[in-house]
Parts: C-alpha cells; sequence; structure tokens
C-alpha cells in the first residue's frame, strides 16, 4: 500500500524514516534528542492542513482542515480499533456531504453530511478540538529547526532500478541528515531517481534547497545494486514515515508516475498532488489539493530527531495486550494483561482502560481497580505521569468448542444468500479516480473488481483505461483505483459480491424452536505478499490456513507496467491463489486474499459446513474480437451462486473485466492478435444451502479480544489507543468448563458453568473426600448458565475450609475435575 524527488530552487526539504511499528518507550539515541510526538497536535492525523482543501479520493487515516473542504470523500478506512468518541475528521470551515466516515467521529459545522460507519458511540462533536494556529506555530518551529541540522550522511550519484538516481547513504542507527546541493536538487527536479540506503529504524532528515519544489520521478530502497521500489508493502512494514519538509516553500507540487511515499511537511506551502499513484504519509500544510489517496503511515509517537523547539507537554496514552496462554484448550482459565502508558510529556488525567470482552471467552475475575457488566470490564487507573505505566489483569474461560454423541437434528441445514453491488464509472480524459464498494452490515466481501465498457470514438482504446489497484480493504469493503489514459472519455462499472454474515434461520422441519442462525467468519488479516517484477510473465501464489478457502483475490500496482492474466484457484486446493502478471515496465506488486473459513459457528452445540463447488470453463477467443471483447459466460449449477471468479489467459488476449450475475459470470475478453487463442474461465460457486449437523468443532478457533484506553485530558495521538491479543482455542475433548469461583448462597451451592453441548451434567463437590454438594443441571449450548446444587447436612460447615473439589460430568463429553475457590 515508489518514491523519486525532483526538487526546484532553492529552500529546505526534510525525509524522515523509522519503524512503523516502533516501541511507544523513548527511542535510544546514540545521536538526537528522543522526542515524543514531534508534530504536536498534528500527531496521528494524515492529513492535517491549515486552511483549505480540495479533495477527489479517500484518506486511510484521520483527516483535519482550519479551513474548508467542500467535497465529501471516504475517511478512515484503516483506523480499525479507533476509539469511537474520538474526532478522525475535523472541518472548522464549511463542508459539503458524502463525508464516508469509517471509524471515529467528526467536527463539522453543521452537524451534517457524515455517514458514521464505525457503529456505536461515533457521532458528531460538540466543539473543535483542534487549535490549528497554535498547532501550525509549532510545526513551523520544527520544520525550521530540523532544516537547519548539520549534514551526517554522505550524498553521491549512482543507479538505482536501473535508472540514474541521487543516492542518500546513512549509517546512523539514530540519526541521518543530507544536505542536498543546489545540483542535487536540480538533478531531482529533471527527474533523477532517488535512493534510500539508511538502517531500518534509523530517523533520516534530508534537507534540498528550493521555495517552489516539484517532486517528480521514483525513489528506491536498498544498497548497493539490491533496490526495491518503495511501495506500501516495503514503507509501512518497515518504516513508520518518511517526511519531506519544505521549511521555506510556499507552494509544493508532486508529479509522480508512482506511489508518493513519505509524510510532506510543508506549513507554510500549498501542496498540489498532480499525479501519484498514492501517497504513503502525512500531509501537514497550508493547503492542500489532491484526487489522489493519502494511505495511512504516521510518524512515530517518539523518534530521535534534532533537537525541537521548546513547546508545552501534552499528555499521550497508550495500551497494550498480552494472553497468557497463546493456545489454550476449550475450558482452560487463562489471563489476560492490559498496560496503560503515557508515553507524552504531560501527565494524563481520568485514565480509563475497557476490555469488550468477545465471544469465545467467559469473564471469570479481574484486578483492581476493575469492574466488570455485561461483558464489558473497566478499568479506571486514574492519572498518569509522563512516562509512568500501570497494568491490570482479566481472567476469562476459553469457552469449549468441541464436540460429543450424535447430532439433534440430522436433517438440518441453512440457506445462504450471497448478493451484488455496483456503481457506474466515469472517466475523463485523464482522470484517476479510487472507487469503495461496501457491503451491508457486517457481511464478507468474496469478490470485486472493474469492467470497463466504453472509450469515446476515435480517442483511443479500452487497452488505454488502466486498473492500478482492485482489492478488498476490510472484510466487508472494496477500493479500486482506475485511470483513463485515452484523449475521450470512458466508461466502466465497479462490481462486488458479497456472502452473508450469518445463514438464514435452521429449515422448519428441524423443529428447532429458536430459529436460530450461525456466523460466517474469514480471517480479518488478509494473506498478501510484495514483489518488483522485471518485463516478462511473473506468477506468485498465496495460500490459506487449513479449514479455510481463499477468497476476494486483490492486486495494488505501483504503475501502470503490468495487467493482470490469470487470478486462479482450483478445487483440488482451494487455499491456494496464483496471479499471474504480464509486465512491459518495472512494477511493484502487493497482491493479496482473505481466507473463508468454511465451517460455520456454533450454535445449540453444532456447526455447519459451507459447500464450494468450482466450475471450470475452457474458450476459444476468436483472432479478431470486437472492440469491446467478446463475451463468455460460466455457469453454476442449479444449487449454487458464483462468489468469485477466476481466470487464466494466455499472452495476447486481455480481460476488460466480468460481470457478477449470481448464478453466472460473464467474461469480456479481447484480441487483436490474428489467431485464435484458448482462455480458461472459472467461478467458484456456493451452495444454497450448508451441509448438515456437525456437534461441535475439530477446528481450531482464533478469539481476537481488543482493549482501548481513554483519558480526559488531551491526547497527543488517538491513533495507539487500542489493543489486541489473540488467542487460538483448540478444541481437545472437552465440552463443558467453570466460568468463575463457587459461591454458597443459603442452602445451596452455585456455579458458573460454560459448555459447547446442550444436555445435562452431574455435579458434585467434595472437601477433603466429603461431600458438601451434588445435583444435576442444565446446560446449555455456547452460553453461560448459573448451576445451582443443594448442599448436603455437612456442606455449610464444609464451605467454611475455603476451597471445593467440583466434579463435573456432562452427558456429552469428558468428565472434569477441578478445586474452585468458595465465597460468599
Amino acid at each position: 500500500m515508489p518514491v523519486v524527488i525532483a526538487v526546484v530552487a532553492a529552500a529546505a526539504l526534510v525525509a524522515v524514516l523509522a519503524p512503523v511499528n516502533g516501541s511507544a518507550d523513548a527511542a535510544v539515541c546514540s545521536s538526537g534528542v528522543s522526542t515524543s510526538n514531534a508534530f504536536g497536535a498534528a500527531t496521528g492525523w494524515t492529513e492535517f492542513v491549515e486552511g483549505n482543501g480540495s479533495r477527489g479520493s479517500e484518506s486511510e487515516g484521520a483527516v483535519a482542515y482550519g479551513g474548508s473542504l467542500p467535497t465529501g470523500m471516504t475517511l478512515g478506512t484503516r483506523l480499525t480499533g479507533f476509539a469511537a468518541s474520538s474526532p478522525s475528521l475535523v472541518i472548522a470551515g464549511s463542508h459539503g456531504s458524502g463525508y464516508n466516515l469509517q471509524y471515529g467521529s467528526a467536527y463539522v459545522a453543521p452537524k451534517s453530511g457524515v455517514n458514521f460507519n464505525g457503529g456505536s458511540g461515533t457521532g458528531y462533536l460538540a466543539s473543535n478540538p483542534i487549535d490549528f494556529a497554535t498547532a501550525f506555530t509549532a510545526l513551523r518551529a520544527t520544520s525550521a529547526a530540523w532544516g537547519a541540522a548539520a549534514s551526517t550522511g554522505t550524498v553521491t550519484t549512482g543507479t538505482t532500478g536501473g535508472n540514474a538516481a541521487i543516492v542518500l547513504t546513512g549509517t546512523s542507527a539514530s540519526l541521518n541528515v543530507f544536505n542536498l546541493s543546489a545540483g542535487d536538487a536540480a538533478a531531482l527536479a529533471g527527474g533523477k531517481h532517488l535512493g534510500l540506503s539508511v538502517p531500518s529504524g534509523a530517523t533520516t532528515i534530508i534537507n534540498v534547497p528550493g521555495t517552489s519544489p516539484t517532486i517528480a520521478g521514483q525513489a528506491w530502497l536498498g544498497s548497493g545494486s539490491s533496490w526495491n521500489q518503495a511501495s506500501d508493502g516495503n514503507i509501512k512494514g518497515a518504516y513508520a514515515g518518511l517526511v519531506w519538509n519544505f521549511p521555506a516553500a510556499t507552494a509544493v507540487t508532486v508529479s509522480y508516475g508512482s506511489a508518493f511515499p513519505g509524510t510532506i511537511l510543508a506549513p507554510n506551502a500549498a501542496v498540489t498532488i498532480a499525479s501519484a499513484g498514492h501517497t504513503i504519509g502525512q500531509v501537514l500544510a497550508a493547503s492542500f489539493s489532491s484526487n489522489y489517496e493519502t494511505h495511512l503511515n504516521t510518524f512515530p509517537s517518539t523518534a530521535c530527531v534534532p533537537s525541537p523547539p521548546s513547546s508545552p507537554g501534552t499528555s499521550d496514552v497508550t495500551v497494550t495486550k498480552s494472553a497468557s496462554v497463546a493456545s489454550p484448550h476449550g475450558g482452560d482459565t487463562l489471563t489476560y494483561t492490559l498496560t496503560a502508558k503515557n508515553v507524552g510529556d504531560a501527565t494524563a488525567t481520568g485514565v480509563v482502560v475497557r476490555d469488550e470482552l468477545p465471544s469465545g471467552v467467559t469473564y471469570v475475575s479481574s484486578s483492581s481497580p476493575c469492574t466488570q457488566a455485561s461483558g464489558v470490564v473497566s478499568c479506571s487507573v486514574g492519572s498518569l505521569a509522563a512516562g509512568a505505566s500501570t497494568s491490570v489483569t482479566i481472567a476469562v474461560t476459553a469457552n469449549p468448542i468441541a464436540g460429543a454423541g450424535p447430532v439433534s437434528h440430522p436433517q438440518a441445514n441453512h440457506w445462504l444468500t450471497p448478493y451484488k453491488a455496483e456503481t457506474q464509472v466515469d472517466l475523463e480524459p485523464g482522470q484517476q479516480r479510487t472507487i469503495t464498494l461496501a457491503c451491508s452490515g457486517d457481511d464478507i466481501l468474496s469478490d470485486g473488481q472493474f469492467r470497463v465498457d466504453h472509450v469515446d470514438q476515435g480517442t483511443g482504446a479500452i487497452t488505454d483505461v488502466k486498473v492500478l489497484s482492485a482489492q478488498t480493504t476490510a472484510l466487508g469493503t472494496w477500493k479500486g483505483v482506475i485511470r483513463n489514459d485515452a484523449t475521450g472519455r470512458a466508461q466502466a462499472k465497479a462490481f462486488i459480491v458479497c456472502l452473508p454474515e450469518r445463514t438464514e434461520a435452521a429449515d422448519r422441519q428441524t423443529g428447532y424452536a429458536d430459529s436460530h442462525r450461525h456466523t460466517l467468519s474469514a480471517d480479518s488479516a488478509l494473506v498478501t505478499t510484495t514483489q518488483s517484477y522485471g518485463v516478462g510473465r511473473s506468477t506468485a501464489t498465496l495460500t490459506c490456513p487449513t479449514g479455510t478457502v481463499a477468497i476476494a483475490p486483490g492486486f495494488d500496482l505501483s504503475s501502470a507496467g503490468a495487467t493482470l492474466a490469470g487470478s486462479e484457484t482450483t478445487q483440488a486446493n482451494p487455499r491456494a491463489w496464483t496471479f499471474v502478471l504480464d509486465v512491459t515496465a518495472p512494477v511493484t506488486a502487493t497482491l493479496s486474499a482473505r481466507c473463508l473459513r468454511t465451517t460455520t459457528s456454533a450454535v445449540l452445540g453444532h456447526t455447519h459446513e459451507l459447500l464450494l463447488t468450482h466450475v471450470v470453463q475452457t474458450v476459444t477467443v476468436p483472432g479478431s474480437t470486437a472492440a469491446a471483447g467478446n463475451e463468455f459466460q460460466v455457469i453454476c449449477p442449479d444449487d449454487g451462486k458464483g462468489v468469485v471468479a477466476t481466470f487464466e489467459l494466455p499472452p495476447g488476449v486481455t480481460s476488460f473485466g466480468n460481470d457478477p450475475r449470481l448464478k453466472a459470470r460473464a467474461f469480456r475478453l479481447y484480441n487483436q492478435t490474428g489467431a485464435a487463442k484458448t482462455a480458461t474461465l472459472d467461478l467458484v460457486c456456493l451452495k444454497d444451502r450448508t451441509s448438515t449437523e456437525q456437534m461441535g468443532t475439530a477446528d481450531p478457533v482464533a478469539v481476537v479480544n481488543t482493549a482501548t484506553v481513554t483519558s480526559t485530558s488531551a491526547d497527543a495521538n488517538s491513533g495507539n489507543n487500542s489493543a489486541s491479543a489473540t488467542i487460538t482455542v483448540q478444541p481437545g475433548s472437552t465440552t463443558a468448563g467453570f466460568a468463575s469461583a463457587a459461591r454458597v448462597a443459603g442452602s445451596k451451592l452455585s456455579l458458573r458453568l460454560v459448555s459447547s453441548m446442550p444436555g445435562v451434567a452431574v455435579v458434585r463437590a467434595t472437601v477433603r473426600g466429603k461431600v458438601m454438594a451434588v445435583g444435576k443441571v442444565k446446560l446449555k449450548a455456547a452460553r453461560v448458565v448459573t448451576a445451582k446444587v443443594r448442599l448436603t447436612k455437612a456442606g455449610k460447615r464444609l464451605a467454611r475450609h475455603g476451597t471445593v473439589r467440583v466434579k463435573l460430568d456432562p452427558s456429552r463429553g469428558r468428565t472434569i475435575v477441578k478445586t474452585l475457590k468458595v465465597t460468599r
């Protein structure tokens, strides 16, 4: 999710590189000064602009404008885990409509025009949370201080990726500073590429002269003869920010043929992105104009930088989370540890750590000062001084997932209802557009793509329309980037196919009275690879884990130097997805797929399998097709719907896209080689019904638990206020377990029990071999029940012992014995 600089005239330009997921602890600096939140109030904002903006595409991060932003856009697509009440959109001036905010809340006046997609807790803020005048006074001081730093690195000429380049080499693991000459700047302005050779994790500052710089070309990371074009894959994965700083510029223009990585720090300048695949970093500017995406890649909370100007302190709370056991068996008890830390330089007040426990674990206990209600644990830890931290713990039971015994209803299955969505895409000559589509609610995206239909007669061909990106960005969202290189208008459509979040209710003949439904699930993290490809045909394969199949194949190209000639899975190995690229100029590609779990969630102690078939068709494409291509259809069986298209094309045949018609998929193929060609077209079809019941599950279940931290004081960076820990629950043979200590109340012993199976269980509690309580209890699948068994005559006296040995013998599954603490 490639860099090159060309700069004109005389001032200073600064670039900073540091690790993406750098520690929130103070940086250890052999040179420079460890500084928290070097950008002050701009920390964590992907677009932070003092004045007006003109935008024509999405931002993956948070956006703030001190002036007007008249056109709607999609925002915050990568702010997963962002606190619902934290500001992620601020427009102090006038605004329009159609702002699709994926996470967080917004300040606009009047309160209108924002679509909040982040769920409960999001909405309009009562007041503007940003003092833009104060923030930009601080940014100008920072920009000037960094621009005046002494040079520590070397600047030479060389070759990167076969192109003449200015090569910047630094060896410090803390801070590298480069001061370019006017000649270096002129070379970059003329289109020379830029090579960056610095230690991973170091801060690197490049001072470039120029009052009205234009940036052009491409950038590379590496050393010697080994260079990789900069892209989302290697910038986000290894660096937290490449910052171009223009302390004296009043106008900055970026004109790139590929993605432009790095933060643009231009507090006095009107910044214009004339062309670029997208930018990868923050934009901190006096004004900002761009029709291209800005990708999330913010400067780290702490970094080694030149001595910063003095500024008032700001608190910055962050949270980390870990689990005591990574792979517990169902019924095991484990402990989450949550640590809140203030990495800012002022005291944080009213700090609260909050953990909404997910399904899959059941609350047992927590340390002081935490309280629990309805599965939500809140810990008010008070104030944290700068650099201080505090930890709390939460004990939970991993809910059993194993199955035992015969199915309750061997004829039961559930209907599935996939569907599609589409939008028209009109492109002016030379226009590049980013299109986003989303499934409803929490439904799962299985496929998404463009189909190019027409280019105005006499102005070019459909092959002049370039698809640079088509990929899923979240579980139910898709984003595509398309550019029209023809001299006339072009028309296209964007399509997505969605799977329902849940099955339909069980068939009526099963006898279930609650009309239960099962949840479908897919891994939140994509399987990806990022590679640089030379001219020719290349392939790459991604593989999903056992128990899943690959869906939602996607690609993101650094330039239009490649086309997708194959996107293929097989019936024999549905976990793997193979991509084929025809490359006409060196390109960096990020390829991705999502992994869909073929087993539904467990309800009432059973699961179902999703049933998929793979229809393969070989077609002959004539040697001279129509200008819009010839149409070929692949059709699912009568009991299936098409959910993912696959294809493999021979050299000389081009795909103009395909149209999902649920039971069928219509491909548009183009061939002007003069010779007929054979192509393979496939369709992965999901059957209308699931399999019949299976008791429990034999596959491990991943449980993701996310904690958040908030404070009543001003927080410098809302982007580091959440953290997750994932456990993988193993089925084992346990079907029931304990969810709390034992409690004596009157003549009863109370126990909270959790089970994967419905049925009954015998409970027998003993103290030193003597029976304290005994009885039968009813278990409910995937639910916590409070079991009350009668004390024996000696039970009340035995309860004073403080602990009790409890034997739980469920009708489905093995017997469990555990010593529990007794409370009253």
